[in-house]
């Protein structure tokens, strides 16, 4: 055997660094920015699993990894802005006191002078 003919027969070595980066970014993204770092890592697992690069494993890991923490900090959003919405439209649920300007206190209730 020649030595071009052992170069061609060796299998070519595949780049897997896509595959690393989608999990990595994945991995990083369960841990609080999900919309920063899950959208990258969705985008850049489906381009390793097109590609057919090596590590596929890695690829489908960091695919789930980045889907999960996108749709988790989707719902977290959308809870947000639901909870900002309530507050805006129900003020009264925040004050002290009552808005027709009436006390707190009873006056039905006696007050108990013996525990000054």
């Amino acid at each position: 055997m020649t030595k071009e003919e052992h170069i061609a027969v060796t299998p070519k070595q595949e780049d897997s660094s896509l595959s690393i980066v989608s999990m990595v970014l994945g991995v990083v993204s369960l841990t609080g920015p999900g919309l920063l770092l899950g959208i990258p890592a969705i985008v850049t697992g489906v381009i390793a699993l097109r590609k057919k690069v090596a590590n596929r494993g890695l690829a489908i890991a960091g695919l789930v990894t980045g889907i999960v923490s996108t749709v988790l900090s989707l719902l977290f959003c959308i809870f947000l802005t639901f909870i900002i919405m309530w507050g805006i439209t129900h003020p009264e649920e925040f004050e002290d006191s009552p808005r027709n300007g009436a006390s707190q206190q009873r006056d039905d209730i006696p007050f108990d002078q013996s525990r000054t």
